[in-house]
């Protein structure tokens, strides 16, 4: 009888030991929220600088907030300070070759996006083996917010810009992530080189022909930089041990 009760014992927790084995819950997480500051550099592309790429270039830094949809799909949202500025040497405009003068500007841009991602690599996946560094490529909507000169007066000013990029992030261990990125606004506006105060040169028509100033709204501000983010929330999921 006694030898009856211990087997059932040890059955009951052999069935156990196994079910448990089999069908056991384990809980994994994926990053869901993270964030942390940007580093970088910012230069400008219009009217004085219409091709040159890392032409005056100036220190940038912000901050970006992530959040994870998925493995390969999330949002983020981000705002920079950067400064940008440009220089037209009036002795080459032939027309105006006698004044030998240089138009010149320089601001600070303050720049808030919120721009979709899309990793290319699996990237923090909860229940697959995913990797550990992703390029991917971002789009979105966002602002700029900058003094704009009117009646010879600085005014606070804020314009619709059209964000994009490109970059690429690492894991460098559990809940630390860097990154790095090189994103474009483009602006909709064609002022941020005006400097008014009776400059003798409106950098949207440099040669003085009174041209359709829609054509010329091309004001460009670029950002490249590095960032470090640090998970701040995780979605926790559950599966079961069959799921694998």
């Amino acid at each position: 009888m006694k030898n009856k009760k211990e087997f059932r014992k040890i059955t009951i927790i052999a069935v156990s030991f196994f079910l448990n084995a089999t069908f056991s819950i384990s809980i994994k997480s994926q990053a869901l929220i993270e964030g942390g500051p940007f580093l970088g550099i910012s230069w400008y592309n219009g009217d004085l600088n219409p091709e040159r790429l890392f032409y005056n270039i100036h220190p940038a830094f912000g901050g970006l907030v992530r959040y994870s949809i998925n493995d390969r799909l999330g949002f983020k949202g981000s705002y920079t300070l950067g400064k940008i500025s440009g220089e037209y040497p009036i002795k080459k405009v032939i027309i105006r070759e006698e004044e030998n003068l240089r138009y010149e500007f320089s601001r600070m841009v303050h720049d808030v996006a919120i721009m979709f991602e899309v990793n290319f690599f699996s990237f923090d996946h909860p229940h697959k083996k995913s990797t550990s560094f992703s390029p991917y490529l971002a789009f979105g909507a966002g602002t700029i917010f900058y003094k704009r000169f009117e009646e010879n007066k600085e005014i606070p000013h804020f314009v619709l810009s059209l964000p994009f990029g490109i970059g690429v992030k690492w894991k460098l261990k559990k809940g630390l992530r860097v990154g790095a990125e090189w994103s474009m606004r483009k602006s909709f506006a064609d002022d941020l080189d005006y400097t008014g105060y009776n400059n003798p040169v409106n950098p949207s028509d440099p040669y003085g022909f009174n041209q359709w100033k829609a054509a010329h709204n091309n004001d460009w501000v670029s950002f490249v930089g590095a960032y470090v983010s640090v998970v701040m929330w995780n979605r926790r999921h559950k599966c079961r041990g069959l799921d694998y």
